[in-house]
This record gives C-alpha cells, structure tokens and sequence, in this order.
C-alpha cells in the first residue's frame, strides 16, 4: 500500500476532519519552488544568451569586412570607422581627418582598399588561410576578433560609433 503522504490524495475521514496529508503542502510548494529557481536561471542566463548572439554578429562582421578589404570591394568603405580606424599599427584616422576636402577623403579611402587588396593578393594571401575566427575581447565599447593564419593571428576590432557598427582597427601579431 502507497501512504498517503506520497500519493497527496485526500481521503473522505481526511476531508470530514479537515485535514489533509502531511505532504499536500509540499506537493504545493514544489511548483512555486521550481517556477522560481526557473525563472531565476532564465533571467541571468538572458544576458549572456544577448552577449553571445552580440558576439556571434560581431564575428560575421569582421570577417566580412576583412573579406570584402582583400578582396578591395568598395562598398566595405561603409564599414570602416576612418576617423579613428589603425591599419597594421598605421594611425590612418589621424591621417584621414586632417585631409582638408571630402574629395580628399574619398581619394584616400578608395587608394587605401585598392592597395589592400593589391599588396594582399601580392603577398601571396588567401582568405581560406584565416581559420578559427573568434571573440577574444569583448565590452560595451568593442569587441575584438582573431583569425589564425600561417602568418600570425589578424585582429579585427569591432566598435559601436553613432549607433552604428564599424571596424576600427586592424592587426596581425606573431
């Protein structure tokens, strides 16, 4: 025979009494208990699920961009933060905002993909050479990108400016 306890049924002398199993509280309790601890796993791990999918895009950005960079796709020059953006240890954003005209800026940007893409391919570079792209650095300013390649790892920095997603630096380290 199953006591009570266990089962939580309420018996006719149980009902007349007015009393119930000993365990009928618990098997109450238990719900609100789990819907808690429940509630409580869903909302810290919100943020991190947020950060996760934040980073992921970020990845996909930089890779793109590095992409579209060697490949000189002009249409990656929407992507680059030039005021600000370094090259290979190379301040190009201090150089681009003391140019004086926007023509002069616009020379500067188109010269800069072209000579990407032509000193990339003469180097003998590949894009299928850049595997294991990954977050390694990531805060409510930037989040940084590395690539492995037989030549060093490419870090590919991602920033937020005006609302807007651009790359603000580029390096490759030994």
């Amino acid at each position: 025979m199953i006591p009570r306890s266990v089962t939580g049924i309420t018996t006719f002398r149980d009902q007349a009494m007015g009393t119930q199993p000993a365990s009928a509280s618990h098997f109450m309790k238990t719900p609100s208990i789990l819907f808690a601890a429940f509630t409580t796993l869903c909302l810290t791990s919100c943020d991190k699920t947020r950060d996760r999918v934040a980073t992921t895009g970020d990845v996909s950005f930089a890779r793109n961009t590095f992409e579209s960079l060697t490949r000189g796709d002009s249409d990656v020059a929407t992507k680059i933060d030039w005021p600000v953006f370094t090259s290979l240890g190379n301040n190009l954003g201090a150089t681009y905002t003391a140019l004086p005209t926007e023509v002069d800026k616009q020379k500067f940007i188109t010269g800069f993909i072209t000579q990407f893409a032509t000193s990339f391919r003469e180097s003998g570079g590949s894009v299928a050479d850049f595997v294991n792209w990954r977050v390694t650095f990531h805060d409510k300013q930037k989040t940084e990108v590395a690539a492995d390649s037989p030549k060093g790892i490419l870090t590919v920095t991602v920033a937020e400016r005006d609302n807007k997603e651009r790359v603000s630096a580029i390096s490759i380290s030994q």
